[in-house]
Formats: C-alpha cells, structure tokens, sequence
C-alpha cells in the first residue's frame, strides 16, 4: 500500500456544520496557517443539506451564543430571516445554498479539502518526543487515513500542530456520521458518555397486531394536542413522576408516537440496562384536548337537542376520525345490556363514570413505550465525550494542548428548533478563535 505524507497547521476531522465554521473562521482570523478539512463523504456538508427538511434551521434566537453565530454569518454573507417562534433560517430557505457558500467561501480563503478520506488513528506526541516536529512547536498530532480508489487502498500520514475533532455524533448514518469520532477520543484518553439516538419517534405496547385496541388503526393522524412523560421505576405513574410535558403536533405512525413534542421528550427518556433499568419505567400520556374540559362538552350536549346523538359522533365533532374511534374503543367496557357498543350508544345513556371514562381517555391518553427508534430516524445524538474533559468556552480538551472536540461529538444535546446546529456553529468557532489567538 502506497503510503502519502503531509503536514498541515490544523487539521480538522469532520466537514460538517462545525467543522466548516471552523475552517472559514481560521481563514478570516489565521489566513497564515495551511488548515485541511479531511471529510469521508464525498464532499462536505451532507447532513446540513438534511436539516429543517431541507430549509436549514440555522439557528433560533433563544439559542446559546446566537449574536455570535449571526455576526459570523453576516461576515460570509448569508442572509437570513427569523420567525416570530424564534426559528432562524437562510433566506432562500435552501440548505442547499448554506452548504455552497460555506464550501465555497472555505476554499476562497485557501482552507484545503480532502474529501472521500477516512481517519482511521489520531496520536499526539509532546514536541519533545516527536522527532519529525516542526521546528519550535510544542506537540504534534500525527493523523492516519485511508482512500479507497480504482487502484485500491491509498494510505496517508498527516502531521499537524493542533485537530479539530468534528466528526458528529451517531445519528443519521448516512450522512456519514457513525460514531467513529468517539472511537478516535477514546484512544486519546478521553471518557465518552454512552450515545443514544434522541430527537426521535417512540414505539409503543399499542401497536402490537393483538393490543385492543390496536393502534396501527391511528396511523398517519396528525392532532395538536398535549404530550406528558412520566417515570417511575415502581410503575406507578401519579402526577408527582411527570418529566416532561410539551405541547404541540403529535403524529400517530405505523409504529408509534412522532412530532417535534414528541422528539423532544426522547431527550428525557436515558436509561441503564446495566443498572437494571428499562422502558418500562416511562409512561407517555397525550391530551387530545388541552384547550377545554371533555367532561363538561359532553354533559352540556347531554342536557340539549343532541342528547339523543351517538357518542361516536359527537367525540369525532371534537378528536379526527381515527382518534375518536381509539378513544372510544379504549372506554368501552363492552355491550350494555342491549348488545350496544359505547360508540354507538346515545350521550342520554351515559353514566356519569362512564363519562368520566371518556374523559380520561381524551385528556389522558395512555401509551407505554418499548423502543426508541434508531440512529436512522434520530436527528441527534445523546451522549459523546464527556463535559468534564472538554474546556466549554474554547472547545479545548483539557487532556491534550491543542486538541478541540465540537458539535456533536460532545456530550451536548438540545431540543429541535435550530437548537443542536447552533452548538454546532459556536463550538467549532469557539475552536477556530482559540487556535487563532
């Protein structure tokens, strides 16, 4: 195998939203160090192109150092426009158009990319023991990897004065991140926090084929609504084990529960099988309807001209369709007496238990988790190399000079809305200004 040498002042490993950040703030801040992007996919940038489905949600004005990340953004150019919920995106609303003009502004200020290369090793080495260090510097990351070509495996050593780890997390593969950048911090000495794929859908008990009622029934319904977590290793779920309440769009899918709400709940949902820890210990209630009582929608009709109405009809003039069925279905203790089901019966047969039967049902909807949905669902990752190792303000491991961890690969996770790719920015900065100084 032909082996290829190289130096560079900086290298940083990982051409993502961090790592770009990086390379064009030391271009506008450093233009005298060589600095090279080494990045695995063909080219830099594919999971920015991914984000806001596509728009870029490059931000939200709620976000840690946001006038930073817009003042960085003002100096490349991009124009952008912000939402009265605090979501920032480009202009164009194309994330497309932020990953052209981040790699085309890098390569305008002379940053280097070797893209379709994989690292494979990172070791540092005090200057004092390096013997190909280069005159006056005081330690030296030697860095190998590998392309694969028409001729075969290509091997290359790059030597470097300071590494920028910006190799993401593990969610969204195919994109390129698969968690080796925490295999790298290992080597280097560094703890790393289990990772776990959050801001993601949930799988539920509900929608085993035998669960009556089967909620496979609920699929592709969307209802804004209220949704709760509840935890308690006793299963025993009163109001006092509530984590987590959020309201928003709740969508019910072939396999469970989704939506921003729903994404953003997972983030409390950490458990330790090895601590004898499951599942089972979460409970997720859902509000079909926050805005009102149920209770007191159904009696007031009970008393007037629809007290003759079917329950079914009357709760699908509130819930959609699917999930007024479910509901009703989820109440129902059987026929009465006259071999009627509950949603067929007239509001002026209901007992008060049974309405307050409905009730719960609507303002407590019952769902009892079994999965977290993967790494391919998952648009971040919780976990990564762990805080205490990492200098916050300049994204310097506080184990090795001249070491930087950003974005993902740090144990940093936040809620959807700008939120994880705005850490992305800062922290790759934060690396780039302290290597400049």
């Amino acid at each position: 195998m032909d082996r290829e040498i190289r130096r560079a002042d900086v290298v940083i490993a990982g051409g993502g939203a961090s790592g770009l950040a990086a390379a064009i703030e030391l271009g506008m801040k450093a233009p005298d160090l060589n600095v090279l992007v080494i990045e695995k996919m063909p080219e830099p940038g594919r999971k920015i192109r991914a984000t806001g489905s596509g728009r870029c949600n490059i931000s939200n004005t709620g976000a840690a150092g946001f006038s930073r990340i817009m003042e960085f953004f003002r100096e490349i150019g991009l124009v952008t426009k912000a939402y009265g919920n605090g979501l920032v995106y480009p202009y164009s609303e194309s994330a497309a158009d932020v990953v052209a003009l981040l790699t085309e502004r890098a390569a305008s200020l002379g940053v280097n990319f070797a893209c379709g290369e994989e690292i494979v090793s990172v070791k540092y080495l005090p200057a004092t023991l390096a013997a190909d260090a280069a005159p006056g510097s005081r330690n030296i990351f030697r860095l190998e990897s590998v392309i694969k070509d028409r001729d075969g495996l290509r091997s290359i050593t790059t030597h470097a004065s300071f590494v920028i780890l910006a190799m993401g997390g593990k969610a969204g593969p195919a994109y390129g991140t698969i968690g080796d950048g925490y295999r790298i911090a290992r080597n280097l000495g560094h703890r790393v926090v289990t990772p776990v794929p959050a801001l993601t859908g949930i799988e539920c008990d509900e929608w085993d084929a035998g669960h009556v009622p089967c909620g496979i029934t609920l699929g592709g319904t969307r209802s804004a609504g209220v949704v709760s977590l509840y935890k308690d290793p006793r299963e025993v779920f009163g109001e006092e084990t509530k984590v987590f309440e959020e309201a928003g769009e709740i969508q019910f899918t072939r396999y469970g529960l989704s939506g921003i709400c729903v994404f953003n709940m997972t983030r409390q949902m950490r458990y330790d099988r090895r601590a004898g820890e499951s599942l089972d210990e979460f409970l997720v209630k859902v509000d079909q309807f926050p805005g009102g009582k149920i209770a007191e929608y159904i009696r007031d009709r009970q008393r007037g001209r629809f007290a003759d109405t079917p329950v079914g009809e009357i709760l699908r003039t509130v819930l959609k369709e699917p999930l007024a069925d479910y509901v009703i279905a989820s109440a129902d203790d059987g026929p009465d007496e006259n071999g009627r089901i509950l949603a067929d019966r007239q509001l002026s047969s209901l007992s008060d238990e049974e309405v307050r039967s409905i009730a719960d049902h609507v303002h407590s909807l019952e769902f009892h988790p079994v999965q977290i949905r993967g790494w391919n669902d998952a648009q971040v990752t919780m976990g990564g190399v762990s805080l205490d190792e990492i200098n916050e303000a300049t994204s310097e491991s506080l184990l090795i000079k001249g070491l930087y961890l950003t974005g993902e690969l740090a144990d940093r996770d936040f809620q959807c809305g700008g939120y994880n790719l705005s850490n992305a920015w800062i922290t790759g900065l934060a690396a780039a200004d302290d290597i400049a100084q």
